[in-house]
């Protein structure tokens, strides 16, 4: 290896394949991470926290609907 050169980083996948890691940055916290190139977050939170981000509208109607079929049911049992 020459001097001066970083070694590419890379993770065994099996004997054979090898993944490639990059440094990236986090869209949601903005943190710096290491990973393939697929990957987008640099965490199953920070997954999360966007997915619920870009659903919220739906995800709040649900628990409203949720809600208010509870409260109907309630009015009917006594």
């Amino acid at each position: 290896m020459p001097k001066g050169k970083d070694r590419v980083k890379e993770i065994p996948v099996s004997f054979v394949r090898r993944l490639k890691l990059e440094e990236k940055v986090c869209p949601q916290c903005g943190n710096r991470f290491e990973g393939v190139k697929k990957r987008t977050y640099c965490s199953r939170a920070c997954q999360a926290k966007a997915d619920y981000e870009r659903h919220a509208e739906q995800y709040r109607e649900a628990r409203m609907e949720k809600y208010r079929a509870q409260k109907r049911k309630q009015k009917k049992l006594p």
